[in-house]
């Protein structure tokens, strides 16, 4: 949309309007997919002109996206950026994006992979937590400790104190163990820093998936924030996400609601609203977009469309055959962001051509393999996982990735189809969504609760990508035959109480 002035934005609808022009100090706005929130966010900063204004963005796509929206009272970033500017820049020489389970076991006194993968967890666990210092409860496996045998107790005290080594390498400038870019983010909000001092209100966007570090620096802040998320988008809980709409702190705060979407129309708001009944929501979302259908299958003559699927294996299978049509292919988040050069590599060790392979930290970490193979089991590493699976699957790995380079595009108005994950998705609209059939089914008796309710929330967000079309899977077609006949149920029960 660019940036705008106040004269150009169209009028606000009610539930707008009660948000450009809120004058208190703590509001939670609750946002549907597709509702206008940016650009209601960005006519709050219009009409408040004379306040410094920073708009925290969930990640570097958004905040680069926000930069071109809001005007010049706005600076718009990231968590990690604001941290990064005030402590992450003295750890530019050691830092690196993922720290690795070869990292930690060659720091140990021995290499012991199970325990690697411990000390991994419960670091993670510390780094996205607001807790000041490793606890008990960032063993992730506690809950197997407590009642139980000494040994079992001292290993936790093992895993813990392996996991505090870690982390005192990290923070330190001069040692040559690296530090990852959350490990700076924890440092800075151990810090307390007080951006009050420099703004006036902070504007928390995405704010269901924010990380526990992220929420404690917000919510000690004293300026005016607005929080702005959707319960039913939160989907990273998995990355350690809390949602900050859900904070304590926030019960007594204003709320307010953003139900009408202007991507869609009424046949995805139907089944965007079958999918919230899951959940018990009452507060239904309405489709005020253009005409729209909800169909089984792709219809004929269909350009280009976008298959959205729950797993990366998903998303590189169905490139594959896109490839093999002679389809040109739009990755989003880049093809790099899938790994596939680390996927040919392993295709070489694996049938011990080890002179092919081009990481050489592959060849120095395992010794064959059958080694590696061993490792992910022992491990439970999903990475590992999914790269077997796919060696499994197919044969000439590197003639097809060869393939897929050759059919993959840079510019999605150019692509045939786009392929993506449903996480990588968020906050992303296309005219024609398909949903892969890798989506697990919700009731499944052996989802827990907590993993039913993440699994609807991605299919929730998955659905409402789409603007005009939406090609569901099995998972939601299940999902709509349950609401149907719920609402038949329902209409019987009122019938037979007026029949009375």
């Amino acid at each position: 949309m660019g940036r705008v002035t106040l004269e150009k934005l169209p009028p606000d609808t009610p539930e707008q309007s009660r948000i450009t022009q809120y004058k208190g100090s703590r509001l939670v706005v609750k946002a549907y997919a597709g509702t206008g929130k940016t650009s209601t966010l960005v006519k709050y900063a219009l009409m408040n002109p004379r306040d410094r204004i920073l708009y925290l963005a969930f990640n570097r796509a958004i905040r680069d996206e926000a930069l071109s929206k809001f005007p010049a009272n706005v600076d718009c970033k990231t968590s990690h950026q604001i941290a990064f500017s005030a402590i992450g820049r003295q750890y530019g020489h050691k830092l690196k994006n993922n720290l690795r389970l070869t990292d930690i076991a060659q720091a140990l006194p021995s290499p012991n992979w199970t325990l690697a993968k411990d000390i991994s967890e419960a670091l993670n666990a510390f780094l996205a937590s607001a807790d000041p210092r490793i606890l008990d409860v960032h063993f992730c496996r506690s809950e197997r400790v407590q009642g139980k045998t000494r040994n079992q107790v001292m290993y936790q005290g093992q895993v813990l104190d392996g996991a505090q080594m870690i982390w005192q390498r990290m923070i330190d400038i001069e040692d040559s163990f690296p530090i990852t870019h959350d490990a700076y983010l924890k440092l800075y909000q151990l810090s307390l820093p007080n951006l009050a001092r420099k703004y006036t209100t902070i504007l928390f966007d995405e704010a269901q998936d924010s990380n526990p570090v992220t929420n404690h620096i917000v919510l000690q802040q004293k300026c005016k924030v607005i929080y702005v998320g959707d319960d039913h988008q939160q989907i990273y809980r998995f990355r350690g996400a809390s949602n900050a709409l859900q904070a304590p702190f926030l019960s007594n705060a204003d709320t307010l609601y953003l139900t009408h979407s202007f991507r869609f129309g009424p046949q995805v708001a139907m089944v965007a609203n079958a999918l919230l009944m899951l959940k018990k929501e009452t507060k239904p979302v309405i489709g005020r977009g253009s005409q729209d259908q909800v169909v089984t299958s792709l219809p004929e003559g269909t350009g280009g469309f976008t298959v959205l699927s729950r797993t990366v294996i998903g998303v590189i299978t169905n490139a594959l055959v896109a490839a093999m049509s002679g389809k040109r292919i739009y990755w989003v988040g880049g093809i790099e962001a899938y790994q596939l050069a680390e996927l040919e590599d392993l295709f070489w060790f694996a049938r011990r051509q080890n002179d092919r392979v081009r990481n050489q930290k592959l060849l120095k970490e395992y010794r064959d393999f059958e080694d590696y193979e061993d490792i992910a089991k022992a491990t439970k590493d999903p990475e590992m996982f999914r790269s077997i699976a796919l060696l499994n699957d197919f044969d000439d790995i590197p003639g097809l990735i060869a393939l897929m380079l050759e059919q993959t595009v840079t510019d999605p108005a150019n692509a045939d189809i786009t392929v993506s994950t449903a996480h990588r998705c968020k906050g992303l609209e296309w005219q024609c969504v398909v949903l892969a059939d890798d989506f697990p089914d919700v009731f499944d008796p052996e989802l827990e609760p907590e993993d039913r309710e993440d699994e609807v929330n991605l299919l929730y967000v998955a659905c409402t990508r789409a603007m005009q079309t939406l090609v569901i899977n099995q998972s939601v077609a299940l999902i709509l035959r349950y609401a149907k006949g719920l609402a038949a149920k329902k209409r019987a029960a009122l019938e037979a109480s007026n029949s009375e």
